[in-house]
């Protein structure tokens, strides 16, 4: 017999073996934090290999994971963790019964999410569920009894699908913003899941606290079309997310880059393309705990030599073939406020060569661009070039020089902090105009270029002679205006250059314009507005700089708008201003359906609609600045001076910064007086586009004078949209009288001031006040 006391003992020695076993098989790593990776494929390999593992399978009964807006419930079945990396569980896979709930805190999404899921709130039983993680989710699973157990049947392949889901096409290339915490063995909050519907198609739940906007929803998609194998349905800022991250463009602010210092060797192959090498030296400041592995963008064409950190020893570095992300490991993790000095070397057949241009892209990463935070630096740059090739960059020519008889050594200097650099070199001609009083400008055109293109079309291609002439005028004009209407640029002199490209492209004091332009100028106003809209990137995106993709429609919308309101005061005339609009509100409902709202972005292009963005974010903006513009009208002098206020008030405000949505909105009320929300609401968050059903007629009103009655019923927009509607009345005898109408609800009547005669006609929605479609019904 045992007596009670031995009994107890034993049973308390017997759960304490058992438990002190269940937490081995649990953890499988030490009580400190995990290392970082000594190599990038070292942690790439053990990523690449997740797998259930036999040995930590337990049941599971009511687990709710709460991450932000999402809930993912894991309500009956087994779940089996994942190998370790970096000698700790990152994963696990669930396969029973349970479900997941997410409903986006913000209408626009909401919105989108009744496109993806056919509600504003997406609520799914799932059957299987696959975890990747580094935030609390490990101390949750801590309370199931983890034991050697059957791996759920078919877990190991689905495991291995999502992971070659988040892989690149390359060896070692892998979704940043998974690998990043893995290689760096940081427990950054990431929590992702891709969930097996009961009803629908797999999704993945993203939180990712390094991203400007931390939850994400995925669809799967077509790499084949989308290029990647996941598509965003909804996203959105983070609960406890700081507000400074809505001026974010993509990475929330972990890491700064203030300056570069730049020897780039460009060298003329064989083939006339252009090889480029270079070494790039670049200051980063840690504005939180952040590495040692730091991760920056490169061009895919360009290959990784080798990098070193300030003291001069290496800097292991991985950069997967044709793939943009460049890693680079400074030794040891940075705290906030440390600095650290890295130089990359680096290589590549960059520049493609053509009928004596080069197709030097201007959006190209052909530096490491920071991919932790924001990107505005200063920079020091020599270029080693071609003698025959003359070469224009971003900054100040500080010095020229020769190496040898074929090389032209040029320094540059851009003192003030911009977001991006670029250069162009090509068989330029150089044209020189000085503005007393305002910007110089030098053009540069290739002659031989455009001879080359006379040959291959046979001499079909219209041709403008003065090429360079045509698209300064325009240039120094729109400068004038813009200076006039917004304020003074930060830059006095400009390089205007063209490329092969069907685009143009604003950079701090040098402007790339689509060589079409330079070929002719079109008599619609289309070239001005072209290149007026570069021109106008000086102060909207340059001066006031871009903020967040949600964002773009304040540099892009404003930009596009700005070169319409040149057009009219260069031609005298609304006609060509009235007539662009027309065909954006053309393309914009003919869209509507299939793309969201402007501050979505780039969300709104699609392999079905790569038009959306586009057509949302420069034509939509455009019309949303037009109808201010008419909101802040004053109806009895017709002067614009309030909204050249605004425009002014804006740009003094946030030269130099970045600026989003709520900041123009507060500028907006500030000079309106009033509340503006409901007109942010419904035109940059909402889809809604009016339909007016318009009738009118005059009635006696006191004293001998009249009034006008509108019957207004409006359509396709919620119940509680509403605008002021500009009406003007014919009075005959040259005379006009402007009023406004707020419409309001689905339908009501509204009568004018009293008016000195009757109305001979009738214009609702004059000056296209309003984004809408009328239609005039009898009374």
């Amino acid at each position: 017999m045992h007596s009670p006391r031995l009994v107890s003992i034993a049973t308390a020695l017997a759960a304490g073996l058992n438990g002190a076993a269940s937490r081995t098989l649990f953890a499988q790593a030490p009580a400190a934090a995990p290392s970082a990776a000594a190599t990038y494929m070292e942690r790439y390999r053990e990523v690449a290999n997740l797998a259930p593992d036999a040995d930590r399978v337990a049941e599971v009964h009511h687990l709710v994971l709460q991450r932000d807006a999402g809930r993912l419930i894991l309500e009956s079945g087994k779940l089996a963790l994942l190998t370790p990396v970096g000698g700790r569980t990152v994963g696990a896979v669930f396969e029973g019964r349970g479900r997941f709930i997410l409903t986006p805190p913000l209408p626009t999404e909401r919105i989108e999410m009744k496109r993806f899921a056919g509600d504003s709130t997406l609520d799914d039983s799932l059957h299987e569920a696959i975890l990747l993680f580094t935030d609390s989710t490990l101390d949750q699973l801590r309370a199931l009894n983890f034991g050697p157990g059957a791996v759920p049947g078919g877990a190991g392949g689905h495991v291995e699908d999502l992971v070659g889901s988040l892989k690149g096409e390359h060896q070692g290339s892998f979704d940043a913003s998974v690998i990043g915490p893995l290689l760096n063995g940081e427990s950054n909050g990431l929590f992702l899941a891709r969930v097996a519907r009961d009803n629908g198609a797999d999704v993945l739940f993203e939180v990712d606290p390094s991203s400007s906007q931390a939850v994400t929803l995925y669809q799967p998609v077509s790499r084949r079309r989308w290029g990647t194998n996941w598509a965003v349905v909804t996203e959105f800022a983070g609960a406890g997310q700081p507000a400074s991250v809505w001026a974010a463009w993509e990475f929330r602010d972990r890491l700064h880059v203030p300056a570069y210092k730049l020897d780039v060797r460009l060298t003329e192959g064989a083939t006339g393309n252009l090889d480029l090498a270079g070494a790039a030296t670049l200051t980063v400041v840690a504005q939180e705990p952040v590495g040692p592995w730091l991760v920056f963008k490169l061009d895919g064409k360009l290959d990784v030599d080798s990098a070193r950190r300030g003291d001069g020893a290496a800097a292991p570095a991985f950069k997967a073939d044709q793939t943009s992300d460049l890693w680079v490991s400074g030794g040891r993790r940075l705290g906030a406020g440390d600095t650290l000095t890295l130089t990359v070397y680096y290589h590549g057949d960059m520049f493609y060569h053509l009928v004596n241009l080069f197709f030097i892209d201007p959006g190209t990463w052909w530096f490491p661009a920071n991919a932790e935070g924001p990107q505005l630096a200063t920079f020091d740059i020599t270029y080693h070039a071609p003698m025959q090739y003359p070469l224009v960059s971003v900054g100040e020519l500080a010095d020229t020089a020769a190496d040898g008889q074929h090389v032209r050594v040029t320094h540059w200097i851009q003192r003030q902090p911009v977001q991006d650099a670029t250069f162009n070199l090509g068989t330029f001609e150089l044209y020189h105009q000085h503005n007393v009083g305002a910007a110089s400008l030098d053009v540069l055109t290739s002659e031989a270029a455009h001879l080359a293109i006379r040959q291959l079309t046979k001499g079909q291609a219209p041709e403008q002679s003065h090429k360079s002439e045509a698209v300064a005028t325009d240039i120094s004009n729109s400068l004038a205006f813009f200076t006039t209407m917004f304020g003074e640029p930060t830059y006095d002199h400009y390089y205007v250059t063209e490329i092969p490209y069907a685009e143009g492209v604003s950079f701090p004091g040098m402007i790339d314009l689509s060589l079409e332009t330079f070929q002719t100028t079109a008599l619609d106003g289309a070239d001005e507005s072209f290149r007026a809209h570069e021109v106008a990137h000086q102060w909207w995106g340059n001066g006031v700089l871009g903020g967040s993709d949600r964002d773009r429609w304040l540099s892009e919308g404003l930009a596009e708008f700005s070169a319409l309101w040149y057009l009219q005061a260069e031609r005298r005339s609304s006609q060509p201003y009235f007539r662009f609009l027309d065909h954006y509100r053309a393309d914009i409902e003919a869209d509507q359906n299939d793309v969201g709202a402007i501050w979505l972005g780039h969300r709104n292009s699609t392999p079905d609609w790569p038009n959306g963005y586009p057509i949302m974010t420069y034509e939509k903006g455009a019309w949303v600045f037009n109808m201010l513009r008419v909101l802040m009208l004053d109806l009895r002098t017709m002067s614009d001076d309030r909204f050249k206020a605004t425009m002014q008030d804006y740009y003094q405000s946030f030269l130099g910064r970045t600026a989003t949505t709520g900041d123009l909105q507060e500028v907006v009320e500030r000079h309106m007086g009033m509340p503006m929300d409901w007109f942010f609401d419904e035109w940059v968050k909402g889809t809604g586009l009016p339909t007016y059903h318009v009738a009118w007629k005059n009635e006696p009103a006191d004293g001998g004078r009249f009034r006008i009655r509108l019957r207004v019923r409006q359509e396709h927009v919620p119940a509680t949209f509403r605008m002021p509607v500009l009406v003007s009345a014919d009075l005959g005898q040259d005379r006009i009288a402007h009023f406004r109408v707020d419409v309001r609800d689905s339908a009501g009547e509204y009568v004018s001031p009293p008016l000195p005669a009757e109305a001979k006609n009738v214009t609702f929605n004059d000056l296209h006040a309003v984004l809408a479609e009328v239609k005039t019904e009898s009374w």
